[in-house]
């Protein structure tokens, strides 16, 4: 689910999670588990090309016939040029069988990364370094919560979740973990025991919640608001926290909501609230500390809908682009799910994107209607400020009244400890205590009121309260959307799709296009969300949730044409609160997208869509830059950047020096602008939540932000700032790139590494370089269309990506285009390892391969498997 660290996002994110100290904590895992004479080994191999043999061990078979227990008929999968299979089944659940089966063959050590993190078991393999996101993880108790989701699923979602299941543990329960992935043979050599568990629904479902939390991030939002305002104060903290501008697109149109209900606004008041917030948070909270699980603002997504009145066939064409963490392999995998005979018994006949570890597709195409997802953010994660009780650390205070909390008992084993980790989940009637966690304790906060010591004695802590920390029904909304067949259809599945809210495009064969928000987005007794809350009364209490029939939607809107890009859905006309401050995308790929459509003189052709994916053009870049027009410089080097800068078109192409000088100018001018007046936890990361501050700090020459509090007997006004920083990032570029501006170019600094989440993180070169890819030089960058984003604290190496590409004709599903970033399979060497890197980076495509004729005369491999006797 896309749009905003996957799953962990799915993700940059993931990697946060899985190693919370990064290249350092792998290789403190590497030495807990006290295997020095082991990677002493792993090199000798490496060296010797020994590990290329072994890899080829788990290369799956893709050819001739398999008899397997659990099939009810034969099933024939297909695998095409780019290694994509397209799968033949006679029944549902054979198929969701074999699409686990492929799962495991080309990914198996993702799925069981991937399901570590959602149990919180990674410490089981990685030792203490991952310790910290286990407790987080078994905190959250994603597993506990999908417990409760299987038993409480519908029967057809039970029996896909089981098939699939089946399918993962009839290729991996026949075969040693060596033979499954070439990590499972180095953790072997490095002294882990290794145990291949069978697959269950369970573990499919605790990642969901994985992806679910990468995809929110206000808890984090709400921390660090609050150290915001302790810094600068409200004034100019409001200006870091600006609101959305006029001039950028909503989702949905104000005339597009005729049939709300008319239901009252939620919307809280921030400034009223923070008053009675403040008074509560002294002491030793430290909302600035860092949190394990921190994210990026790159962290969203694309999507347009075309209907067939502004393409160049008359068929509405539908456009996707997901923005999540760069690794390796990619979090997407191609597939093609097929009834031989669609029934209602079987009435599966989907082509697009899914996730290792989940049955179905999760974005892409079925023979009716087609659909593309980006993360909405709404906030759905409440701090609250809990009262405990100084005599008892297990209760707290409701409305005046001590309550025990619920305590759950969790044992952590971490690799290399003779005892397990022993931990207490409490948990209040808003969620778990997230201040017992080591990353947050410091946050807990307390005041000592003399006199009266100890009466005066206040101790408080912070509990989540979230909508995923409670049973939904995802994967039920997934199987229904992979059969709908009409609009009707597809918002009936939606419905079900509570977490996480996504921003749905559709468009159909008929030539309808339309759009839904689901989700379960709260209704507040009081408060906006925005701030932590007092939790020991009702008064910010969640009394509901914006009915399902009120959220967002629209179909064949007037303008023709639906674009998202994680943009605020509505304007403030909506009469519910659905996300607050720095919840949304502040607006400019939004803004680039319908300039693209509404500017096109004729009709919009596949290969226009394309184009506009691949869009470099840096928007606040053409904002900022007209400001240096008016500064003067001695030196004539400097002069002829600003002039060149000037005259530059604001393409962020890889090839473009000028690109990489405003590069190294915007890192320096926001060094120069906020550094000397924030600490560095609050330094702004440079999205486009910043790019407006800027915006409209520019407008104000003498705004304090832009006097320089290192130099005390200066008044530094705005020009003073903007030439320091060309002239700082001028020098900063010539170190890097030399004196000749012509021969700098944007793809030099900003590149692209596609890292395994585990080895590819060693510190070990010879391991990184088996697992990992890249550096390549990459186009595009941050709140830009093609969105390779980077943060300002590690200029300019790329952390999130288009993660997948996909272009659907509605008109002719033949014509379809997909690409996604890395390859199909998940085992270095491989010739499906990393074959689309290049494609990816230049924005070209593959085509889809729709009809069976079709699949069958492109194939270059047919396996079948047949049931055993």
């Amino acid at each position: 689910m896309v749009s905003g660290a996957a799953p962990l996002i799915v993700l940059r994110r993931v990697r946060v999670l899985t190693f919370v100290k990064g290249r350092d904590s792998m290789q403190k895992a590497l030495r807990v588990t006290g295997i020095i004479v082991g990677v002493i080994l792993v090199i000798a191999l490496i060296l010797g090309g020994v590990w290329l043999g072994i890899s080829r061990r788990a290369y799956p078979r893709t050819r001739g016939t398999v008899e397997l227990q659990g099939l009810t008929a034969p099933v024939e999968i297909y695998r095409d040029r780019y290694g994509v299979p397209h799968i033949y089944a006679q029944t549902a659940e054979d198929l969701f069988f074999a699409q686990g089966y492929v799962h495991a063959q080309d990914r198996y050590w993702q799925m069981e990364f991937w399901r570590r993190i959602g149990a919180g078991r990674l410490s089981e393999f990685f030792g203490e370094a991952t310790l910290s996101s286990d407790i987080f993880l078994r905190t959250m108790g994603f597993a506990r919560i999908a417990e409760q989701e299987y038993a409480l699923a519908d029967p057809e979602t039970r029996r896909a979740l089981e098939a699939y299941a089946a399918g993962v543990n009839a290729y991996t329960q026949s075969r040693r973990p060596a033979q499954l992935g070439l990590e499972f043979a180095l953790l072997q050599w490095m002294g882990v025991e290794v145990e291949i568990e069978p697959w269950t629904p369970i573990n499919t479902l605790t990642w969901a919640k994985v992806m679910a939390y990468d995809l929110g991030g206000n808890m984090e939002d709400e921390i660090r608001r609050v150290e915001l305002i302790r810094a600068v104060g409200l004034d100019m903290a409001a200006d870091l926290l600006p609101t959305y501008r006029d001039d950028m697109p909503y989702i949905v149109p104000d005339e597009e909501l005729d049939y709300l209900s008319g239901s009252a606004r939620n919307a809280g008041d921030l400034l009223a609230h923070l008053d009675d917030v403040n008074t509560r948070l002294v002491g030793g909270f430290d909302p600035a500390r860092s949190l394990a699980l921190g994210r990026g603002e790159g962290i969203g997504s694309n999507n347009w809908v075309l209907s067939g009145d502004l393409t160049d066939t008359g068929a509405p064409i539908l456009a996707n682009d997901p923005h999540l963490g760069i690794q390796m392999p990619s979090i997407w995998y191609e597939i093609g799910l097929h009834c031989v005979e669609k029934t209602p018994d079987c009435p599966f006949e989907v082509r697009g994107y899914s996730f290792a570890g989940a049955p179905g597709v999760i974005i892409g195409h079925n023979d009716r209607i087609a659909w593309g997802m980006t993360n909405v953010n709404p906030d759905v994660q409440d701090l609250y400020i809990e009262r405990i009780n100084p005599a008892n650390p297990n209760q707290y205070e409701v409305n005046g009244e001590w309550v025990d909390m619920d305590l759950i008992p969790e044992e952590i084993i971490v690799q290399g400890e003779d005892e397990p980790y022993f931990l207490m989940v409490r948990y209040t009637r808003h969620g778990p205590i997230v201040t017992d966690m080591e990353s947050m304790q410091d946050q807990a906060g307390f005041t000592i009121g003399p006199p009266g010591f100890p009466e005066g004695l206040e101790f408080t802590a912070l509990s989540l309260q979230w909508t995923a920390l409670q049973p939904v029904e995802t994967f039920r909304a997934i199987l229904l959307l992979d059969k709908a067949q009409n609009y009707e259809d597809f918002r009936e599945a939606l419905q079900y799709f509570t977490v996480p809210s996504q921003n749905f495009v559709y468009a159909d064969v008929e030539g309808n296009i339309g759009y839904q928000m689901p989700g379960q987005v709260p209704i507040r007794a009081g408060g906006d969300g925005s701030l932590p809350a007092p939790g020991w009364t009702d008064d910010y209490e969640w009394v509901d949730f914006i009915p399902y029939d009120d959220l967002p939607r629209a179909y064949n809107p007037t303008q023709g044409y639906i674009v998202t890009a994680n943009n605020p859905v509505v304007s403030p006309e909506y009469p519910y609160l659905i996300m607050n401050y720095g919840g949304f995308d502040h607006g400019y790929r939004a803004r680039r997208i319908v300039e693209m459509i509404e500017e096109h003189p004729d009709g919009i052709s596949l290969d226009d869509v394309a184009t506009m994916q691949g869009d470099n053009l840096n928007l606040s870049a053409l904002e900022i830059l007209p400001y240096l027009e008016g500064l003067s410089f001695e030196d004539p080097a400097l002069a002829e950047a600003r002039d060149r800068l000037l005259a530059w078109d604001g393409q962020m192409h890889m090839d473009s020096p000028e690109a990489a000088l405003y590069g190294y100018f915007w890192v320096a001018l926001l060094s120069e602008t906020f550094h000397d007046q924030l600490p560095e936890d609050l330094w702004p990361g440079g999205g486009s939540r910043t790019m407006v501050a800027v915006y409209w700090l520019l407008q104000e020459p003498d705004n304090p932000w832009w006097d320089d509090l290192r130099t005390p007997d200066v008044t530094e006004t705005r020009d003073d700032i903007l030439a320091r920083a060309l002239e700082k990032g001028y020098a900063d570029g010539v170190e890097v790139l030399g004196e000749r501006l012509d021969a700098w170019r944007w793809g030099d600094v900003h590149t692209a590494t596609f890292a395994n989440q585990t080895f590819g993180e060693s510190g070990i070169g010879p391991i990184e370089a088996i697992f990992n890819r890249g550096p390549v030089a990459a186009s595009g960058g941050t709140s830009i269309v093609n969105a390779t984003s980077w943060s300002v604290d590690e200029p300019f190496l790329v952390n999130s990506v288009p993660s997948m590409r996909q272009i659907i004709d509605l008109g002719d599903l033949t014509n379809s285009r997909m690409m996604h970033t890395t390859g199909q399979s998940g085992h270095p060497g491989h010739r499906h390892y990393d074959d689309f890197i290049d494609p990816w980076r230049f924005i070209e495509y593959h085509p889809t391969l729709w009809d069976r004729a079709e699949v069958e005369a492109s194939a270059r491999e047919l396996l079948t498997l047949r049931p055993a006797e």
